[in-house]
């Protein structure tokens, strides 16, 4: 798989000028991964950013009290997770596990602080990124919690 040719496919990066996606490719890390390989795990520290590249992973979540995981989401061709383990030295609030067999590219959270020294651009888009994906999980957390409320 060409990688630079997927990432500028991707409406994230589609922006980025050719010696930048070099930089980018150069980075990530392409894995291979067979079926129920955790990613994430809840409660744990993220390793790294995932860009899944072919193939689905389940996200799933288990609230304080609860026996049983629920899904929140699956993710497909193209997506990204991980990515506040760039971050911060938090827990994980959610697990990532494969399904099926899933090819990733991972970019460690060294890697992550080595694209601001070789290309800043990159690192403050994928921040960027990042308090997009922060926005939307407030916005979700809020849908749930005034669910919650409506139903109690």
């Amino acid at each position: 798989m060409d990688l630079k040719f997927f990432l500028k496919n991707l409406p994230a990066f589609e922006e980025f000028k050719a010696p930048h996606l070099d930089i980018l490719a150069a980075r990530l890390q392409v894995e291979q991964h067979d079926d129920g390989h955790v990613f994430i795990r809840q409660g744990t520290q993220g390793q790294a950013l995932y860009l899944l590249l072919q193939g689905s992973v389940r996200i799933t979540r288990r609230d304080a009290g609860d026996e049983a995981e629920q899904e929140v989401r699956e993710l497909s061709d193209g997506e990204i997770f991980g990515m506040l383990s760039l971050i911060d030295d938090l827990p994980a609030s959610a697990t990532c596990v494969a399904r099926g067999s899933v090819t990733t590219a991972a970019l460690t959270r060294d890697a992550f602080q080595q694209l601001f020294h070789d290309a800043s651009p990159i690192g403050h888009h994928l921040q960027y990124m990042v308090a997009v994906q922060m926005a939307r999980d407030i916005q979700d957390e809020n849908k749930r919690f005034r669910a919650a409320l409506a139903n109690a």
